[in-house]
């Protein structure tokens, strides 16, 4: 749809060009004495105004990653998952704008006795640092609520406890930043940051282990923190956000290191075990969502779980990114679009969150959004997402020969293969392009690959009963990018088989 210009927007837009303009024309001609001044009355050459960026919103803290100053190093999973708690806990709080918890990764080993650097670097008011420190059953935690501008500190303690109950000091320390902040708490803030996710102080030391080590988001971190949930589990099960992020873990897990089949399966078993101990808990209700995406392709129940999680957890991506998926699923694009990007705007760091928004852009076809966010976003990205992305960018506009050093089948599961080999073939290389399909192939053989890659590729190739097979192996599987099936370009080869309409209704995709 095309946006009207408003008129006065268009009048002071054009007084602006032609002030720009008459200014431009002055450089290097004459000038009357009468103007050869300063804006200041000082003589010329006139002195540059430093820039200064906007002060942060008033409210507005980042909580800096805890130092372990334990010997163990395995307390450093600790000490992080401390952090990310805390990050969580003041999120629940309107009042205050938290950053992210990339945000705080981003400047992680950055000296923090600058504190008026590092919050110009994430656009915070006030800074939360902490240290930990364990030996055997005895907890020293020390923290600070700093002010960034001045590096004054408006609150600190220190908590030095044996058998420290970790529950009640993350509930102090997230009531007394808040209160520093916006000051008297209300009702429901105090009930919120004072809400306790289990009784038991050692299962919530193993969550926030967890918290710690999942959130690296490698292989190894993603078990590790298995590992650290089902620990906590075992002392408490009635631990609901246990049970939620341990759902969250199978999902960072399935398509890239377990087939989407047996990691979706277990995302579905502990979302449902939280929301049968608490059914106020809007992770579980994303992370059932995907579930039922990649398991049982079941679009209006995934929405119904979408929405349900955006409303329970408005300020948490996941419910953005599982609504976006299923509308995809169900057709919806722009709706699935517009899901994406609050998702992205609500952790605007998140390597996973600006992937998924630009993925979305290029099924929805929207290449007017990828060109317009993707130079915003490489704060986020690492360098192989970023070269993926434009990738795809490229290859939506046609831009065959720009498009292919940025694509690579070996990327994320196959995420752009079949526009490698689409890429290949449009620029005359079909050998090439069936070598790349041979070695997806290969690599499926001998462990898991993604099919749905490679029946992306038969379809570039033009062979369709290859590419039927591979879908039905894919539709098998159950990845999460199955969700995208009725509206991959790489796929329209297949819209003109009779094969085609039957298959999407078979496997429960109508339109």
């Amino acid at each position: 749809m095309t946006r009207r210009t408003d008129a006065r927007t268009h009048g002071r837009t054009a007084r602006a060009a032609r002030v720009l303009l008459l200014c431009a024309c002055c450089v290097g001609a004459s000038v009357h004495p009468s103007f050869a001044q300063c804006p200041d009355g000082t003589p010329p050459p006139c002195a540059v105004r430093p820039y200064h960026a906007p002060a942060p919103p008033p409210n507005s803290v980042a909580v800096l990653y805890f130092d372990n100053l334990s010997r163990d190093t395995s307390d450093a999973y600790l000490a992080d998952g401390l952090t990310e708690e805390l990050i969580i806990r003041l999120s629940q709080v309107a009042r205050l704008r938290v950053s992210s918890r990339f945000e705080s990764l981003r400047v992680r080993g950055h000296d923090p006795s600058d504190p008026r650097a590092l919050g110009r670097a994430l656009g915070a008011a006030y800074l939360v640092t902490g240290s930990l420190q364990q030996a055997g059953q005895r907890v020293r935690l020390g923290v600070s609520l700093v002010r960034a501008s001045s590096g004054a500190t408006v609150w600190g303690d220190v908590y030095d406890r044996t058998g420290g109950d970790l529950l009640a000091i993350q509930s102090d320390i997230a009531s007394a930043v808040a209160q520093a902040i916006v000051g008297q708490l209300l009702p429901d803030e105090r009930a919120s940051l004072a809400r306790r996710p289990t009784s038991d102080p050692l299962a919530y030391r193993f969550f926030l282990s967890g918290l710690g080590a999942a959130n690296t988001v490698s292989e190894n971190g993603l078990r590790t923190g298995l590992e650290f949930f089902d620990r906590a589990i075992e002392r408490d099960s009635s631990f609901a956000l246990a049970y939620a992020w341990k759902a969250n873990a199978w999902v960072m897990l399935a398509d890239g290191y377990v087939p989407g089949r047996e990691g979706y399966a277990e995302v579905r078993t502990a979302a449902e075990e939280a929301l049968q101990r608490d059914s106020s808990v809007g992770l579980a209700y994303a992370m059932l969502s995907q579930a039922v995406d990649a398991l049982d392709l079941d679009a209006p129940r995934a929405i119904a779980l979408g929405e349900r999680a955006v409303r329970l957890a408005p300020r948490d991506a996941w419910g953005h990114v599982a609504l976006g998926n299923a509308l995809l699923l169900g057709g919806a694009r722009d709706s699935a679009l517009r899901e994406a990007r609050r998702a992205w705007e609500a952790d605007t760091l998140s390597p996973a969150v600006a992937i998924i928004w630009m993925w979305t852009a290029y099924m929805a076809g929207r290449l007017d959004t990828m060109t317009a966010a993707l130079p915003r976003l490489h704060g986020a990205l690492g360098a192989e997402d970023a070269a993926a992305l434009e990738g795809l960018r490229r290859f939506g506009q046609r831009d065959f020969a720009g498009a292919l050093p940025h694509l690579t089948w070996r990327y994320y599961g196959g995420i752009v293969a079949g526009e490698e080999v689409a890429t290949l073939v449009a620029l005359g290389r079909p050998d090439a392009a069936r070598a790349v399909t041979d070695s997806m192939a290969h690599a499926s053989a001998s462990g898991y690959y993604n099919a749905y890659a490679v029946a992306k590729a038969w379809a570039a190739l033009g062979n369709a009963d290859s590419a039927f097979a591979w879908l039905e192996r894919a539709h098998e599987q159950r990845t999460i990018w199955f969700t995208a099936v009725a509206v991959d370009p790489v796929l329209a080869p297949l819209y003109g088989d009779a094969r085609w309409p039957a298959f999407l209704r078979r496997i429960g995709v109508v339109r």
